[in-house]
């Protein structure tokens, strides 16, 4: 039985940076992943530009190399495909996230299992709004997100694939309880929910419970 404990994640203002190129049309899929041709190399770590707004902002063009550049990627990493003149340059960056009991720093594609944070994204509302499964927010007014087995992605504050209450807005198919900052973080089936399952977690690969802190394979 595999046990993981959770830990915290907090975002910086610094991101992981990679040259781009990709090929996605109607017309055109890759001939390895049926999907559209993709390759990226690596380029560095840069500051997060934000919108005035305080938003993060998209736009890196005038930080990416020129089109000339050698170190942009030729061909397609699955099938090998070259890419042509018309397909993008794009400097595509992810957010370096920091582990508040480790010091370690990487993106949240990277965390390992257990790994817990905030996708503030996911509701503007979470401040003043309502909670529950249908608007993704917990009790907290966050949307906590739990990284499991097999780079699998928890929001617990999503609805269950078998949600016995559909209908009702409010009600948290999980429910949770105490902080991942100080690893109490404890999920069950204790407060305003409804019948789906126990409170455990299945992806293939793996099924368990987020107990007091530490994320268990039954």
């Amino acid at each position: 039985m595999r046990e993981f404990k959770v830990t915290w994640w907090e975002p910086t203002d610094r991101e992981r940076q990679w040259l781009r190129r990709y090929t996605s049309t109607d017309e055109h899929k890759c001939a390895s992943t049926g999907s559209f041709c993709n390759a990226m190399v690596e380029f560095g770590e840069a500051d997060i530009l934000y919108t005035k707004d305080g938003y993060i902002d998209g736009g890196r063009e005038d930080r990416k190399p020129p089109d000339s550049d050698p170190r942009w990627p030729k061909a397609c990493d699955a099938c090998g495909r070259p890419f042509g003149e018309d397909d993008p340059f794009q400097l595509f960056g992810r957010r370096v996230y920091v582990c508040a009991a480790t010091g370690e720093r990487m993106t949240l594609e990277k965390a390992p299992v257990g790994s817990c944070w905030d996708a503030w994204w996911i509701s503007e509302r979470r401040k003043e709004g309502p909670i529950g499964c249908a608007y993704m927010v917990g009790p907290d007014h966050r949307s906590l997100m739990v990284k499991l087995p097999g780079n699998h992605d928890w929001l617990i504050d999503s609805r269950a694939s078998n949600c016995t209450k559909p209908d009702d807005k409010d009600h948290l198919c999980w429910v949770r309880h105490g902080r991942p900052e100080d690893g109490t973080l404890h999920v069950d089936k204790n407060g305003n929910t409804c019948a789906a399952g126990a409170g455990s977690i299945a992806v293939p690969g793996f099924h368990g419970f987020l107990h007091h802190g530490i994320l268990k394979e039954c």
